[in-house]
Formats: structure tokens, C-alpha cells, sequence
């Protein structure tokens, strides 16, 4: 009798939590999927496209003499754009230590992202510093990993050009540690390969000495630092499982929403939201719009 009814208290059990299930996490962070909805435009709804987003992903390290160079190469070429719009990630990874390990006494930069983009996209081999435009190989190169040096002519050769995909982008305040933003992807042509999403968390105005070719920058400021990811390292498919569209195309319009949670160590006065729209097949993993939003 007692075997009987412990039983049927496991299965009364089992099936109860399978009808309450939780909230859907996308990543491990406290943020929950809140929009998820496709459909396609006629063709005279569908908008101007928009200039392509340029992305600076800056690999470097607190312990890397030449890093502040990239960081200094990286901002220009943000804060000189006139036409494109440029993001810039600060990816500090989480090796080599001797590079990378933070001073004492401050918070480590480093992040699981940052070495995951650093090993499995740009291949860099723990060479800092390191990093690309666009996630892009571009003629005349035989990867995407390319000395910061070449980052502005690589740039320069976007310049002017239009974007495949529109971000639209609305931020709400809930709490504050906690946001919804909402996002539109309008294609405008149509992708040659699926369309992948990343949505990353960066700090900017961050005090943390680092090494220069003058020796040690106690006052030093970093900026773009990325410091969480909402997704994985390379994206999650744009067009989910459920969704009405079976392929993306031109006229596709997908919405999506998110609850963000803040980790309570990074400033939202200084903190901004990322989205990318990238590949992620094997021999291609660029990146074809990117938008930047301001918390605060």
C-alpha cells in the first residue's frame, strides 16, 4: 500500500510541474524572452535600407603593453564615423594570464565571452592584441583576425554601405537593475545565409590600471567593455523554432523582446545594450548589422 501511494504521489508530482512550467531564460542570466514574432511585409512596406553597422571587436588585456594602441585605434575610428555607425567590443579575455590576469585589488575585465569570441571566431591563439572589423575576411586577407593597424582601412572600405537588415531598437526602465528592450529586424534584401542574433552588455568609464610602453597607467579608463552576454558568444538563430516564417527574406520582419537584468556590479549610468545580426555557418561568421543602446 505504501509503495501504491508514494507512487502515485511521484507521478501526481511530475505531471504537476509540467504544467507550471518557468519563465523561458535565453542564457543563464536572469532575462526572459517577453516578444517572439515574424511575418512578412509587402513589397511597397518595405523601407530604404539602412547603412551597415561597422563592428570593432578589440581583443586586449590589462597586461598587454600594445593593447592601450588598439583601444586608441578602435575609438577614433568610432568617434570619427560619419556615415556608418561604428560599435566597438572590448573583449578581454581570459587568457594568457600573463596578459590578462587583473591588478590587485580591482575588478577582473576578463569574461568566458570574450576568450569563447577570441578562440572560436578569431582563432587568435592568445595573441593580444587581436580582433577584426566585422567579423569580415576581407580581399587581400587570409583571416578575420587582423592587426588593429588595419582596422580603419578595413573600416573605410564599409563606408557607405547598406545594411541587408534594420535594427529598431526600444529601451523601457522596470527597475533598476532591470530594462525590456524591444527590437524590430526588418530585412531589406535577403540574407545568404540564416541570420543568427547576439545581445551583449557593455560598461563604459571602467578605472583599472594597465600596462603601456611606459610602464604602468594607474589612472587608466576602459572603455566598451564587455561585461555580459545575453546570448551565446555567436548567436542564436534569429528565425526560432515556433516562428510563422519559414525563411528569412526580403520584407521579413521579426520582433523581439527581452527583460534584461543588470548585474549589480556594472554601472547603468555607464552601461549600454548591443545587438548584432551575424552568421555563424563555418566559414563565415560575419556580422552584417549592429546597433548600440544607451541605458541611460
Amino acid at each position: 500500500m505504501n509503495k501504491v501511494l508514494l507512487m502515485w504521489s511521484v507521478l501526481v508530482f511530475f505531471f504537476a510541474c509540467k504544467e507550471s512550467t518557468p519563465p523561458i531564460n535565453f542564457n543563464e542570466d536572469e532575462s526572459l524572452v517577453l516578444k517572439d514574432t515574424c511575418y512578412l511585409l509587402n513589397i511597397n512596406e518595405i523601407p530604404a535600407p539602412a547603412f551597415r553597422g561597422i563592428l570593432i571587436e578589440d581583443l586586449t588585456g590589462v597586461r598587454c603593453v600594445a593593447c592601450p594602441n588598439a583601444a586608441l585605434a578602435a575609438a577614433e575610428i568610432k568617434n570619427n564615423a560619419t556615415t556608418n555607425n561604428v560599435v566597438v567590443l572590448g573583449l578581454y579575455s581570459q587568457n594568457p594570464k600573463s596578459l590578462t590576469f587583473p591588478f590587485g585589488g580591482y575588478e577582473d575585465l576578463r569574461t568566458e565571452t570574450a576568450q569563447q569570441i577570441g578562440t572560436n571566431i578569431f582563432n587568435f591563439s592568445n595573441v593580444l592584441p587581436a580582433g577584426g572589423v566585422n567579423r569580415t575576411l576581407f580581399d587581400g586577407e587570409t583571416t578575420i583576425n587582423i592587426p588593429f593597424e588595419k582596422w580603419l582601412s578595413k573600416a573605410n572600405r564599409l563606408n557607405g554601405e547598406k545594411a541587408v537588415v534594420n535594427i529598431d531598437l526600444i529601451k523601457e526602465k522596470k527597475d533598476e537593475t532591470t530594462y525590456t528592450v524591444q527590437a524590430k529586424f526588418t530585412f531589406t534584401n535577403t540574407p545568404i545565409a540564416e541570420p543568427f542574433y547576439s545581445v551583449f552588455l557593455l560598461e563604459d568609464n571602467l578605472n583599472h590600471p594597465q600596462y603601456n610602453s611606459n610602464g604602468t597607467d594607474s589612472s587608466y579608463v576602459h572603455q566598451h567593455v564587455l561585461r555580459s552576454a545575453y546570448t551565446p558568444y555567436n548567436g542564436s538563430p534569429l528565425l526560432s523554432n515556433n516562428s510563422n516564417c519559414q525563411t528569412v527574406e526580403r520584407g521579413t520582419v521579426i520582433e523581439k523582446g527581452w527583460e534584461l537584468v543588470i548585474p549589480e556590479n556594472v554601472n547603468t549610468q555607464n552601461a549600454s545594450i548591443v545587438i548584432l545580426v551575424n552568421y555563424n555557418d563555418g566559414n563565415n561568421k560575419e556580422v552584417i548589422q549592429c546597433q548600440e543602446l544607451k541605458l541611460k
